[in-house]
């Protein structure tokens, strides 16, 4: 019987061993948030449309810089990554700069041409 407990445990302390480099990767991969859907036409939405846009824009932003902080824990801790694991986070970090940059300037434009639609729409209300 004591052969036996020495021989389960030996085999519980190999498959817990073997479980752990697996769970390390999973626990680090990093997605990149979708881009958020915004209006095309400023002049036909409402004050409460370009806010929820804002909104939209805000989230999208803040988990845009998780997924770079989760790129920079790849790319400045490499240890429990591959080269090839390292070199694709720091591609990544590298291109998703002008991603996050379009985004902002797409948003900027629209509530830019927001602001002066309904701005000449209210001037000319009150002529």
């Amino acid at each position: 019987m004591k052969d036996f407990t020495v021989l389960i445990r030996a085999i519980m302390a190999t498959l817990a061993l073997m479980a752990l480099p697996l769970a390390a990767p999973a626990a680090q991969t990093c997605s990149a948030p979708g881009r958020p859907g915004l209006p095309k036409n400023a002049a036909a939405i409402s004050h409460a449309e370009l806010d929820a846009a804002a909104a939209r824009v805000a989230a999208y932003l803040r988990a845009f810089r998780a997924y770079q902080e989760c790129l920079d824990t790849i790319i400045t801790d490499p240890k429990d990554h591959s080269r090839a694991q390292w070199r694709m986070a720091l591609k990544a970090y590298n291109a998703s700069a002008p991603a996050m940059e379009e985004v902002w300037q797409s948003y900027q434009k629209l509530a830019g041409d927001w602001a002066r639609v309904h701005h000449a729409k209210a001037k000319a209300g009150a002529k």
